[in-house]
C-alpha cells in the first residue's frame, strides 16, 4: 500500500509535486480556492501596496492561471550566497522542471542564449552579464496540462489548524470548508499554499510546537521591485533580437540586462517603444496583455490596448514574429531585494469575525532605494557606446509594483537558527513535514521563480520516493 502524501495548496510547486508523487505515494490535494481569485482569502498590506493585480492565485492551478511564466535559472552566484547547497545540487531538476513546463529540452536554450549574447556582442554591446529568460509560446495552467484531474483526491477547504500527535509528528490537518471541518490524515504533509500562506500555516504551527525554526516563519520575505525606469534611443537594430526565437521550438528568448551592487543583482529588460520622450507611462506592467490573456474574449481589453502601442509591437513579435524597426526602448527594472529578519507576513483576525486577513508588510529601505538609482545610472553608462539619447523617468520609484515572486518565508537552512527547513525541505524538528513553494526559496536574484519552484518539487518528489538525492 503507498504512504500518503497530503498536498497543501494547488498552485505551481503543489501540481508539479502531485504529479511527481503519483508514482510513489497515493496524493490527496487540499485547495481553499474556489477560484482563482477568491475574495475569501484577503491579503491587506500594510508596508508599500503591490499595485500589481491580483499577485497571487488560488484554485486549481493557482497563479498559474494568471501569469505567463518565463523561465529562467537562478544565477550561481545567488546559490553560493544564499543556499544551503550548490546550483549544481539543483541542476538535474532544473532540466527536468524546464521540460515539463515548455516542452523544450534545457540544453537547446542554454545554447541560444550563448549564440544570443555572441549576436549581442555583433551589434556592439559591451561584454556584461545577460541571464536568459525564455517564455514558451503559450501560458500553461499546470492543474490542465499535467493531467491531475481524477489522479489526486482533492479535498476542498481551508487548513485552519495541525494535528500533532505526542511524538512531535504530523498526524493530520483540520480543514475547514462550509461552516465544517474534518481532518485529513496522512504519512507525509507538504505545504505548498504560496510565500504568502504558507508562513501563515508554520506560525499556527508555532503555537503548539515552539521549535526555533518556525520563530523564522513569515521573515526574510523578499519580493521583486519592478517599474519602468526610462528610456533610451539605440544606434543600432536591437529590435531583430527582442523575443528572439530558440530555433526548433516556438518560446522566445530574452537577454535582461544585469548590474550588481552590493552584492545585488538588478535586470534591465530594453522593451521595444512605440513613443519616445513620452509625457506618460504605461499604466501598469503587462496589465492589458494579462487582461487579455485572462478573457480575450472581451472587447474592452482590445479597447484599452489600442492605447498601448509599446505592447502591440510586444505581441507582434513575441506571437507573429513581426519585428517592427524602432531604435527607441523603454527600460523595465526588476531588482533583488535585501531581506531582513523581522516578520513580514502574518495574519488577524477578520474586522467581522468571520476567518482571517493575510497582512504582508513590504518595505524598501531607503539604502536599496539608493542602490537602485545608482544601478540605472550603471545600466546607461554600459549602453552608452550604442545609445545616442537616454533620460530617466521623474519619481519612477513611486510607480514600483510587485513582480508577485512571494519567496523566502519559510526559506531552507543549514540551521534552525537560520531559516525554516532544513536542505531536503523539512521544517526543523519536524519528521513529516514539509514545504515546497516560493517561502523556500532562500534568494532568487533577479530570477522569476517558477522554473525553481518546479525543480525544488521534483527534487522533493525524488526524496520523499526513496530515490537518492545528492547530499550538501
Amino acid at each position: 500500500m503507498k504512504p500518503r502524501a497530503v498536498v497543501v495548496g494547488a498552485g505551481l510547486g503543489g501540481c508539479v509535486l502531485a504529479h511527481a508523487l503519483l508514482a510513489t505515494h497515493e496524493v490527496v490535494l487540499i485547495e481553499r480556492g474556489a477560484a482563482v481569485e477568491d475574495p475569501r482569502f484577503p491579503v491587506e498590506d500594510v508596508g508599500l501596496p503591490a499595485v500589481t493585480q491580483p499577485h497571487f492565485g488560488a484554485g486549481l492551478g493557482g497563479s498559474t492561471q494568471l501569469w505567463h511564466n518565463g523561465l529562467i535559472e537562478i544565477d550561481e552566484e545567488i546559490f553560493s550566497a544564499h543556499w544551503p547547497w550548490p546550483k549544481a545540487e539543483l541542476d538535474p531538476y532544473y532540466a527536468q522542471a524546464f521540460s515539463l513546463l515548455s516542452g523544450v529540452e534545457l540544453a537547446r536554450v542554454r545554447e541560444a542564449i550563448e549564440q544570443l549574447k555572441q549576436r549581442y556582442r555583433e551589434l556592439g554591446l559591451p561584454p556584461g552579464l545577460m541571464q536568459g529568460l525564455y517564455y514558451p509560446r503559450w501560458p500553461r495552467n499546470l492543474w490542465t496540462t499535467l493531467g491531475l484531474q481524477g489522479r489526486v483526491t482533492v479535498v476542498p477547504g481551508n487548513v485552519v489548524d495541525f494535528d500533532v500527535g505526542p511524538d512531535g509528528r504530523i498526524a493530520g490537518l483540520l480543514v475547514e470548508e462550509g461552516g465544517s471541518r474534518e481532518r485529513v490524515e496522512g504519512d507525509v504533509f507538504v505545504l505548498c499554499a504560496g510565500g504568502l500562506a504558507s508562513p501563515v500555516l508554520l506560525q499556527k504551527l508555532r503555537a503548539r510546537l515552539p521549535l526555533p525554526g518556525l520563530d523564522h516563519a513569515g521573515a526574510h520575505y523578499e519580493d521583486h521591485p519592478m517599474g519602468f525606469v526610462g528610456e533610451v534611443e539605440v544606434t543600432v537594430p536591437l529590435y531583430r533580437l527582442w523575443n528572439y526565437r530558440v530555433p526548433g521550438t516556438d518560446g522566445n528568448l530574452r537577454l535582461p540586462l544585469v548590474v550588481k551592487r552590493d552584492g545585488l543583482h538588478m535586470s534591465f529588460q530594453l522593451r521595444p517603444a512605440a513613443n519616445y520622450y513620452r509625457a506618460s507611462r504605461r499604466e501598469q506592467v503587462g496589465s492589458v496583455l494579462n487582461e487579455l490573456r485572462r478573457n480575450p474574449w472581451n472587447p474592452a481589453h482590445y479597447a484599452r490596448l489600442l492605447r498601448h502601442w509599446d505592447d502591440i509591437l510586444d505581441i507582434l513579435s513575441f506571437k507573429f514574429g513581426i519585428h517592427l524597426p524602432t531604435r527607441h526602448y523603454t527600460l523595465l527594472l526588476c531588482a533583488q531585494m535585501p531581506t531582513a529578519a523581522e516578520p513580514s507576513v502574518w495574519s488577524r483576525p477578520r474586522d467581522d469575525g468571520a476567518g482571517e486577513v493575510g497582512v504582508r508588510r513590504w518595505h524598501l529601505t531607503p539604502a536599496f532605494r539608493e542602490q537602485m538609482e545608482a544601478a540605472v545610472r550603471d545600466v546607461l553608462a554600459w549602453l552608452a557606446p550604442v545609445t545616442r539619447a537616454s533620460r530617466v523617468f521623474s519619481g519612477w520609484q513611486a510607480d514600483l509594483r510587485s513582480a508577485a515572486h512571494h519567496s523566502g518565508t519559510a526559506r531552507l537552512s543549514g540551521s534552525p537558527d537560520a531559516g525554516v527547513c532544513d536542505p531536503q525541505a523539512r521544517v526543523h524538528g519536524v519528521a513529516n513535514l514539509y514545504v515546497c513553494d516560493g517561502s523556500l526559496i532562500p534568494a532568487s536574484g533577479i530570477a522569476n521563480t517558477g522554473l525553481t519552484i518546479a525543480a525544488l518539487a521534483l527534487r522533493l518528489a525524488a526524496h520523499l520516493g526513496g530515490q537518492r538525492v545528492p547530499s550538501p
